[in-house]
């Protein structure tokens, strides 16, 4: 496929690169999770006696009493509060990674999108996580190396900042840190604990990671990675691929005007082996003055004001009129013009311009991707535009020129003009202000100002309505594709928090079954319904954990008051969870049961718990609901594609730097193509849906199998660059290799 795309103006914002989560990349993400966060809090478990001591021992030394005040809170917390410290800080960390991994923003983000001054106490607690980070990747070095590269692979990118890894030293300070805000602690008091969590976990660490990588290694991420041996290839492909040849980039913004001007005149003034053809390319000699004897009187600007409005009337009664131009047969006029009598009154210089103008549309009547029907009404202003050319040499040299403003706005509209009725009223518009020109341009530019004005207006009208339709019509597609990926992720998501409620946790074996084949189907089908933000989930996820500490031992009197409070409420959440799932009654009543006994088992005092009744194989079999999963949502139909390879390469970098608005064109095995727009990207699964030129049309396609479609030319990215920028960028090449300067 040849590199000319459509040049039009589109939305411009950065975006961080996405990370594409399947199911399994989540379930593996979620073991390292696991080995890190359960590993750390239980180095810490382990040395909270010693944290103690080294808090007391400080204490003794400190001579101020704010000071020794401090330190003996800290050891406090960790005397009496320490289990509850750290289930706050796994709990946060454990949430910040759901967040990383399926790609929401933080809420707190916003924040540091602005510069703002910071008080003492934010500037204090913000230089301890950065000592304590720097300490802990400073002693796990050689570890995070290899980490940093596998997690960065098994999320689809080349390379991962050494704070972007979720399972960094960062991530986890940053967590351990809001943990203990939890607490509702001075500040003194959290940085002194987090100070003591980092030094009990410098020399700890490093064996974390290098389990967490074996973890990686068994499961074929990156297993013959040497440890510290980090790859930093880059994208450069789009270096080498793809890239526009030299003059066409922004760049040569700054160079096509005066120097273009300049090779003009060298080319006018004999400086190519071309020069002789530019004085007309009749032979005819000129008398004084240049202009030739047998149009004595006449000068180029008049003859092409003549020609703009039909024919042009020669000495002796001859008559010259440019060929009728045709949206089925667009052709550059100003080739037949340079044959024609009317060069014979052109300067050298005039020559020149008249080539340079006729090689610009050239360059545009060769863009593949404008519609013949919108190039018919470029090419109506051919003659306009070589005269505009010749009064004012900044054409040459501004790139917001009136005169290039309205040519690039003409070739932005291509993407809003779909063949049907819509389209062809588009067109007329465009038709109707080329008219004016024509018929009002003499020699006042200001003609093409407000013309340019007008299509520029136009342009951001049907792009923000588009915008707005667009908005519109994919939401129903875009909550059936949320449906459909989170139906793919459940199993996975429910099966943690499940797992996460029940850790450590003396729920017994009817609660743990209860739960794990019961209630996770309602849990299932809230996560399908909403995600885990929903109301319902996070209803059904407290209720879940509810019920786990409800049949723990309750030891003093203020826990069984407290089970007294919550259980009619809990016992009517269960209830409706239950009917919800359309659980058999039998198996409900039975469930209900045990949990009577449990209950009283909880509070009862020192003394032997009622056992649970006991229940057959046979009647297990009978009561046990019929095995199901919850019908995924189909995706939002595409074309039916085969399977595509996951190829990490520079077509799979353009495809993710993709933005809401941007346009692809599509092309099929028939010929033909149409344009498409980027209306929404999802950001656990990487699916893009688009969006036809009229925005009522949608289809949805895979990050791998549009990088594919890119990579055979089956799609072509439609750049952001003015279409006059990148013409007079080949125009300078052209010149100077006319002067043999290539």
């Amino acid at each position: 496929m040849p590199d000319n795309s459509v040049v039009v103006n589109l939305n411009q914002f950065e975006r961080s690169r996405r990370a594409q989560v399947s199911a399994e990349t989540l379930s593996v993400l979620h073991g390292c999770r696991d080995l890190l966060i359960e590993g750390a809090t239980r180095v810490l478990t382990r040395q909270t006696e010693a944290m103690e001591n080294t808090l007391l021992a400080m204490a003794d030394r400190s001579p101020l009493l704010d000071t020794r005040n401090t330190y003996y809170g800290a050891q406090g917390i960790l005397n009496k509060q320490a289990n509850e410290l750290l289930s706050a800080c796994k709990d946060v960390y454990c949430q910040n990674f759901s967040d990383f991994a399926l790609n929401r923003e933080k809420t707190t983000g916003s924040e540091l999108l602005e510069l703002s001054l910071v008080d003492d106490q934010d500037f204090e607690i913000t230089l301890a996580v950065d000592k304590a980070t720097s300490r802990l990747r400073f002693n796990c070095a050689e570890e995070l190396v290899a980490l940093d590269a596998r997690i960065a692979h098994l999320l689809g990118r080349n390379d991962l900042a050494e704070n972007d890894n979720p399972l960094g030293p960062r991530a986890l300070c940053e967590a351990m840190l809001d943990g203990i805000t939890r607490m509702q602690l001075e500040q003194d008091v959290r940085i002194v604990l987090l100070n003591q969590f980092d030094l009990v976990l410098t020399t700890e660490l490093a064996h974390i990671y290098q389990t967490i990588n074996r973890h990686l290694i068994d499961r074929g991420i990156l297993p013959d990675l040497k440890v510290g041996a980090k790859n930093r290839a880059q994208g450069s492909g789009s270096a080498q691929h793809g890239t526009p040849s030299a003059g066409t980039g922004p760049a040569m913004q700054g160079q096509t005007g005066g120097d273009m001007f300049r090779l003009f005149e060298q080319l006018a003034h004999g400086g190519g082996p071309a020069t002789g053809g530019y004085a007309g390319g009749t032979g005819t000699s000129t008398g004084s003055g240049g202009t030739p004897a047998g149009l004595a009187g006449f000068s180029l600007l008049d003859s092409l004001s003549q020609l703009q409005s039909g024919a042009l009337m020669l000495p002796g009664g001859g008559r010259f009129e440019l060929p009728l131009l045709e949206a089925a047969n667009v052709s550059n006029v100003l080739r037949s013009l340079q044959q024609s009598p009317v060069m014979q009154a052109a300067s050298p210089l005039d020559a020149v311009l008249v080539d340079a103008v006729a090689m610009l549309f050239d360059v545009v009547f060769d863009e593949a991707s404008i519609p013949d029907r919108l190039k018919a009404q470029i090419a109506r202003l051919q003659i306009p535009v070589l005269k505009a050319a010749m009064l004012d040499r900044n054409f040459f040299s501004q790139s917001n020129h009136p005169v290039r403003r309205m040519l690039d706005a003409i070739a932005t509209l291509s993407v809003h003009l779909p063949d049907n009725e819509t389209g062809n009223a588009r067109l007329d518009a465009i038709s109707q202000v080329v008219s004016r020109v024509l018929d009002s341009f003499e020699q006042d530019i200001a003609v093409f100002e407000s013309a340019a004005v007008e299509l520029e207006a136009m342009a951001s009208t049907l792009e923000e309505t588009l915008e707005e339709t667009v908005d519109v019509s994919l939401q129903p597609d875009i909550a059936q594709i949320k449906q459909s990926e989170r139906a793919e992720l459940a199993p996975v998501i429910v099966h943690d928090f499940i797992n996460r409620a029940l850790k450590d946790q003396q729920a017994g074996d009817a609660v743990r079954e209860f739960l794990r084949r019961d209630w996770a189907q309602l849990l299932t089908q809230d996560y399908i319904s909403e995600g885990e933000q929903g109301a319902h989930f996070n209803s059904h996820v407290e209720t879940m954990r509810e019920l786990v500490w409800s049949v723990q031992p309750k030891a003093d009197m203020d826990a069984r008051l407290m089970l007294v409070r919550i259980l009619p409420g809990l016992l009517k959440r269960l209830r409706e969870g239950t009917a919800e799932i359309d659980l058999p009654q039998k198996l409900s009543d039975r469930f209900f049961a045990t949990l009577v006994i449990l209950h009283a088992n909880a509070v009862r005092p020192n003394s032997q718990p009622v056992p649970l009744p006991e229940i057959t194989p046979e009647e297990i079999e009978a009561l046990a609901p019929a095995p199901g999963v919850p019908e995924a949502v189909p995706v939002v139909a595409a074309e039916a594609e085969p399977a595509t390879p996951e190829v990490e390469d520079e077509f799979t970098q353009r495809a993710r730097g993709l933005n809401k608005g941007d346009w692809v064109e599509f092309h099929y095995d028939d010929g033909t193509f149409r344009w498409a727009r980027l209306g929404w990207v999802s950001s656990i699964k990487n699916t893009y849906l688009f969006s036809d030129q009229d925005g009522m049309n949608s289809f949805s396609i895979g990050l791998h199998r549009l990088a594919d479609k890119l990579r055979r030319g089956e799609a072509v990215l439609v750049e952001r660059k003015s279409i006059t920028e990148s013409a007079f960028g080949k125009l300078m090449n052209l010149f100077r290799q006319k002067l043999g300067h290539a």
